[in-house]
């Protein structure tokens, strides 16, 4: 399974190599999302250095990012571009943009200074294999109640961490509807657990509804769920054995990394 990192997100990521100590990441309060071959604004955060610049706007293009005086440089890549504008507090970031339906001749360059985000998303240093899995809350959006992941101890889980909005994830959360058919061990022994990260558990739902996903386990989860995982761009997946630890992140072949750990259960079983 193909797993790139192609998606809107909040600007929280890590500036250049070295990423800052936590208490000084910052960032400016944007999502970004990748149309055609340009990196666009999503969504401007409210309350951010972002939403105080009144010359951004939803639609603008980015194409350039500078770090305080140094030079503009130019990046394409989304991953790159959000790792870019990340940095410690109180640090200048300049952004040359060119506005919605403009060409590149109305380039401008804005300027930012980096700011403690509420909605800081989480380091990106993806738990390691053989963690134990941070116990998180979950909203089950069928019934609406309240329920915790190690609700679902000696299973194997499979969590999957998708938005609405994230194009990448249309696909996989489409793909993830056919395992149960594929493998009929799976509906006894496998949780396929989807955990939405949009906005609000309503707007998840109304995306799952419209879209008939109803094979996985959908729940939605806040921004305590998305840092306890680390997770700063998604689609991101984690398999968890039904000891309640990490056996795999972003497995290229998910339903090959899930039937080994089931081979692997029954084998202990029968010892």
């Amino acid at each position: 399974m193909k797993m790139l990192k192609y998606l809107p997100l909040v600007l929280c990521m890590t500036a250049g190599a070295a990423a800052p100590a936590d208490d000084e990441v910052a960032g400016i309060g944007v999502e970004l999302r990748v149309a055609g071959q340009s990196v666009v604004v999503n969504r401007i955060v409210p309350d951010t250095p972002a939403a105080a610049q009144k010359d951004l706007h939803v639609g603008d293009r980015i194409i350039a990012v500078t770090q305080d005086r140094g030079p503009a440089v130019q990046v394409q890549n989304l991953m790159q571009m959000v790792r870019s504008i990340r940095g410690p507090k109180g640090t200048t970031v300049r952004l040359t943009i060119i506005p919605s339906g403009e060409d590149d001749s109305h380039a401008r360059v804005l300027s930012f200074v980096r700011g403690e985000l509420k909605s800081l998303w989480g380091d990106g240093v993806l738990l390691a294999i053989g963690t134990t899995a941070p116990d998180i809350e979950m909203v089950e959006l069928a019934k609406k109640t309240s329920e915790r992941l190690s609700d679902y101890t000696n299973k194997t889980v499979v969590l999957e961490f998708w938005a609405s909005w994230c194009g990448p994830c249309q696909s996989r959360m489409a793909e993830l509807q056919g395992y149960p058919g594929k493998y009929p061990d799976w509906k006894t022994n496998v949780v396929l657990i989807a955990a939405s990260i949009d906005e609000s558990a309503d707007i998840a739902s109304k995306h799952l509804k419209a879209k008939g996903w109803n094979e996985t386990h959908n729940v939605w989860v806040d921004i305590h769920a998305i840092r306890a995982y680390h997770i700063d761009a998604i689609p991101t997946v984690y398999v968890i054995g039904r000891q309640g630890r990490i056996v795999a992140v972003n497995p290229r072949d998910l339903s090959q990394v899930v039937n080994h750990e089931l081979e692997e259960e029954r084998a202990a079983d029968a010892k």
